[in-house]
C-alpha cells in the first residue's frame, strides 16, 4: 500500500514536512503534499509559498505541490512556473476545501458546483501544448460533491475524460466539512468505474481504522491521511509493516520518537518565525491532533497556556515526563481541518 501525506493548511509546509521524513518517514511516505498554492493576478507566489516549494526547503524527492484555482488560465502558467523554475514534474489540483471563503469564490469543493466550468477547465488545461510536451502529471483530490452527493457520478465521468495521474477522493460532500460519516460507497463507486488510478482519503486515523478499510477495499492501492499521521506519526510503521494486524509497537520508542519529532519542527518554525507568540501557535496546532495519542491530558492544559517560549518549552517538557503514548482503536477528532 503506498501512503500519502495529506496537505493540511499551516501544519504540513515543509517544517513539518522534513522531520516527519527524518525522525518516521524514512522512505516510508510515498508522497508528501504541499499545501495549497493559490495564484493571483500577478502571477508570481506569495513568500511563504515559495518558501515551501524552495528545493532547497525539500529534502524528499516526492513532494507534490498542490494549487486551488478554477481558472485554466492560472492554472497553467502556476504549472509552468512550478516545472521551469522548481522541477516539479506532478501538480495536484485542491478540488476538496470546504472553507466558505473558498467556496465562494468556486474554488476547492465550490468547483463541484458548476460541471460545464469544470469540464472546460480540464479541457483547457490538457490541451495546452505545453503541458502535453513536458509530460506534465496532474492529479485531483476531489470530494464527492457540493451540497449532495446526487451529482458523484457525473463528476466522475468528468474525471474519466481525462487522463489523471491519480484521483485522490475524500468521500463527503462540502457541507460534511469533516464531520459525519465518510460515504464509502462513493469511494466504491469511483473504485470500479473511475479509469483513473483512484487514492483514498478520509478517517483512517488508528490501525483498527486501515485494518478495516483494507478489509473492505482489498483492490485499492493507495490512501492518504493527514489528522492520524499528525496525531500519531508512528502509524506509518503500522501502516507499512508487511502484517500491519500482528505488527508490535514499541510505544516508549515512539514516545522518545514524538518528543525528537517536536523538537526538530520547533527548530524548523523558529528559524522562520520571528516572535513567540507566531511560533507557539503553530505548535499548539500540532498538540490540537497528538493529545489524542496520550494517555493523560491534563498537562495539555500547560501547553496551550503557554505566551512565551520558555514557559511552553517547560510546559512540553513536563508533559512529556508525565504521560505515554497509548495505541488508541478509536480517535474522534473535534471538528478541525
Amino acid at each position: 500500500m503506498k501512503i500519502y501525506l495529506a496537505p493540511l493548511e499551516g501544519l504540513t509546509d515543509y517544517t513539518l514536512r522534513n522531520p516527519f521524513e527524518e525522525v518516521y518517514g524514512q522512505g516510508k511516505v510515498d508522497k508528501y503534499f504541499t499545501p495549497f498554492i493559490s495564484p493571483n493576478s500577478s502571477e508570481r507566489f506569495l513568500t511563504k509559498e515559495m518558501r515551501d516549494i524552495d528545493r532547497l526547503n525539500n529534502t524528499n524527492k516526492n513532494v507534490i505541490p498542490q494549487v486551488m484555482t478554477n481558472s485554466s488560465k492560472d492554472f497553467i502558467w502556476t504549472i509552468k512556473k512550478l516545472y521551469e523554475e522548481f522541477g516539479y514534474k506532478e501538480i495536484n489540483l485542491n478540488a476538496g476545501c470546504p472553507s466558505g471563503t473558498v467556496v465562494s469564490k468556486g474554488k476547492g469543493s465550490g468547483f463541484l458546483g458548476d460541471l460545464d466550468k469544470m469540464e472546460k477547465f480540464f479541457y483547457e488545461t490538457f490541451s495546452n501544448p505545453y503541458i502535453e510536451a513536458n509530460n506534465i502529471k496532474i492529479s485531483v483530490k476531489t470530494r464527492i460533491g457540493l451540497n449532495d452527493s446526487d451529482h458523484w457520478e457525473d463528476i466522475l465521468d468528468i474525471y474519466n475524460k481525462f487522463k489523471l495521474e491519480e484521483l485522490i477522493i475524500h468521500p463527503r460532500i462540502r457541507s460534511d466539512f469533516y464531520k459525519n460519516d465518510v460515504k464509502l460507497e462513493a469511494f466504491n463507486l469511483a473504485l470500479k468505474k473511475s479509469t483513473n488510478k483512484v487514492v483514498y482519503n478520509g478517517d483512517i486515523f488508528t490501525r483498527r481504522d486501515y485494518l478495516e478499510f483494507i478489509d473492505k477495499f482489498p483492490d485499492c492501492q493507495a490512501v492518504m491521511l493527514g489528522r492520524g499521521l499528525i496525531a500519531d506519526p508512528a502509524l506509518i510503521d503500522v501502516l507499512k509493516a508487511d502484517n500491519p494486524k500482528d505488527y508490535v509497537r514499541d510505544l516508549e520508542y515512539d514516545k522518545e520518537r514524538l518528543s525528537k519529532f517536536h523538537q526538530r519542527v520547533l527548530e524548523e518554525r523558529l528559524k522562520i518565525m520571528s516572535g513567540d507568540k507566531h511560533a507557539i501557535h503553530r505548535m499548539k496546532e500540532m498538540w490540537c491532533y497528538m493529545e489524542y495519542v496520550l494517555d493523560d491530558k491534563k498537562d495539555v492544559k500547560l501547553v496551550k497556556k503557554s505566551q512565551k517560549m520558555e514557559e511552553y518549552k517547560l510546559a512540553v517538557k513536563v508533559l512529556l515526563n508525565n504521560t505515554n503514548i497509548e495505541e488508541k482503536e478509536h480517535i474522534s477528532f473535534w471538528k478541525k481541518h
